[in-house]
């Protein structure tokens, strides 16, 4: 929950939050919060979509809200500090005036315009930013109706899933919930932040974040801090001018609460020098994770075993267990593996050899084959496979065969002007509703593997949906599951399949998984990944890159890796080129 004038009000997260009509502009003498000068740009981003303004300045004005709500520093005090706010990425000229605007005046010209040119029913979405304008516009016209409330009345009677299908219906439903909860590809700035400020304007000798981000989970509802400080109380009154005000929740002598306005919680617990090992211990695993080792250890409070544990490691050493990578601290078998000796070897970042799932100009991508091999040539890998769409997927301007002939002569012409390099030729073929591939066997021939992946019809049931993915693997051309259950994290979850049949049809022909290391997606989770892990499955660690920029969002995916137990052998390109194609070979 959130203070804002005057009211408690539950904040969204994400791309925008809740804007507060104030009653009058707020006085220049009062200052203003990050997320209420976020607020704005994002009610503003919202008006604009109503009112079909260009896309590009509404994603700016979104894209800024966010950047100002998982700033430290007070955005208030930095205007009228006279401060460059230009400093930061997505904040030019134009944005740093209309920040400027709204810390002086407490609102917006160009939002007050256009407040006033639409009705209040359609202002009144602001209050839910992740709803996408246009949709409920063509649900208010359909149903005829004209408030939230008729549409939440809709949503809970089924009539708006009868009419407008099930992934209209999940979008309403996600953009009306109240949520907490962020993105941990959104979480890393924050927690630098807030770090940052702990330490250098708080008092905190030293501070460590811990519990979920640290473990590296996918989504992230809170953040857990440990710090040491001097002055503990001292601490918890500068932490309320994080952000330049950050509402505190509860207090007590060794812990402390917040609001964050980017949207989840932040938890302070203060631990001594010597017991700072046993208490990171504490505060990173989870519940289940923390269960087991106490079964091992004893009572993990801080007195027992007359031991202070100042560090991680003297934990384990005195306990006879190898350290237990955070990323899995969640209660499988890594406390019995870590007793024998056995945890695995961790994949990382280094042990990447290329990337099996990029798209270009082709389809959907905004760089060319060349520019990505040569981006891709760069990071050190040794080869790219390029996966543009295929024809079935004219959203994403799935190419025409034609065009897939002529993608594949090019890069044949620029593998013979490669040195140490290679780029192979694929796609990303859509698997259509009956199982079958969007490209005939003809043209599959002629590439070196293939990611296939589901884009539509995502309402079938359980049965139908691992069925017509059993039929794709049945065609030999097939070579990896891309992004195997469609989910998007926080809009839009994955469809429903028999995991089980589909990794033991996997296993028998030979088939390998994708996980996607775009952060929405993420897709296999952590669970599905050591389920094919422990068949015995490869796993491909790929970005699904749109451009060369997105190359380094692999570090997303070989986190999520780790949580699953993969170990380099378990994943498919962190191969050599020439093992890596005899893996796949038909």
């Amino acid at each position: 929950m959130h203070a804002k004038s005057g009211k408690v009000l539950h904040e969204t997260t994400n791309i925008g939050h809740p804007f507060v009509d104030e009653e009058s502009p707020t006085p220049a003498s009062i200052s203003l919060s990050n997320a209420e000068i976020a607020d704005r740009l994002s009610a503003l981003a919202q008006l604009m979509t109503i009112e079909k303004a260009n896309p590009y300045k509404v994603r700016a004005y979104r894209r800024a809200a966010a950047v100002i709500r998982g700033l430290g520093e007070s955005v208030d005090e930095m205007v009228r500090s006279n401060e460059d706010l230009r400093v930061y990425s997505g904040i030019g000229d134009a944005m740093s005036a209309a920040i400027r605007e709204i810390v002086e005046t407490g609102t917006l010209k160009s939002l007050d315009k256009l407040k006033a040119s639409v009705s209040p029913e359609l202002a009144s979405l602001t209050d839910h930013p992740r709803l996408d304008p246009q949709r409920v516009l063509r649900i208010y016209k359909k149903l005829k109706i004209s408030k939230i409330e008729a549409l939440q009345a809709a949503l809970e009677s089924g009539e708006l899933e009868r009419i407008f299908g099930a992934r209209m219906a999940q979008h309403v439903r996600l953009g009306l919930v109240e949520t907490e909860t962020i993105l941990l590809y959104h979480a890393n700035a924050i927690a630098e932040a807030i770090r940052r400020y702990l330490l250098k304007k708080a008092g905190a000798k030293r501070a460590e974040v811990v519990g979920d981000y640290r473990r590296r989970v996918e989504t992230i509802s809170r953040f857990d801090f440990l710090v040491q400080a001097p002055d503990f109380p001292g601490l918890i009154e500068a932490m309320k001018h994080y952000g330049g005000r950050t509402p505190l929740l509860e207090s007590s002598a060794a812990h402390a609460v917040y609001a964050l306005s980017s949207g989840p919680l932040l938890c302070l617990q203060l631990s001594d020098p010597e017991h700072w090992g046993l208490n990171m211990i504490r505060t990173t695993g989870s519940a289940a994770h923390l269960h087991k080792l106490a079964r091992v250890t004893g009572s993990l409070k801080s007195s027992q075993e007359g031991s202070s544990f100042a560090d991680e490691d003297k934990f384990y050493t005195h306990f006879k267990m190898q350290v237990i990578p955070p990323e899995l601290r969640e209660g499988n078998d890594e406390v019995a593996l870590a007793r024998k000796g056995r945890l695995p070897e961790l994949v990382t970042e280094a042990d990447i050899r290329g990337d099996l799932h990029t798209h270009t100009l082709g389809s959907d991508g905004s760089d060319s084959v060349e520019e990505m091999a040569i981006a891709a040539h760069k990071l050190g890998y040794e080869y790219i496979g390029i996966t543009d769409h295929t024809p079935s997927l004219k959203i994403a301007n799935g190419q025409s065969i034609d065009d897939l002939r002529a993608q594949i002569r090019g890069i044949d012409e620029l593998n013979g002007r490669l040195s140490g390099f290679r780029i192979l030729k694929s796609a990303e073929v859509d698997i259509l509703a009956d199982g079958t591939l969007d490209l005939p066997d003809e043209m599959l021939r002629e590439l070196d593997y293939t990611v296939c992946s589901i884009h539509s019809r995502f309402a079938m049931t359980r049965e139908k949906q691992t069925d017509r993915i059993l039929r794709a693997m049945d065609n030999r051309y097939f070579t990896i599951l891309g992004h195997a259950t469609g989910r998007l994290l926080l809009k839009r979850p994955g469809y429903e399949l028999e995991f089980d049949r589909i990794i033991q049809h996997a296993k028998e022909r030979r088939r390998f998984f994708e996980l996607n290391s775009s952060p929405d997606r993420l897709d296999l989770s952590a669970e599905n990944a050591r389920s094919a892990r422990m068949a015995g499955l490869r796993i491909a660690i790929s970005t699904d890159s749109h451009s060369t920029g997105e190359y380094g969002t692999i570090r997303y995916g070989i986190e999520q890796a780790r949580r699953a137990g993969l170990q380099k052998d378990d994943v498919l390109n962190c191969q050599p080129l020439e093992l890596m194609l005899r893996l796949i070979a038909r």
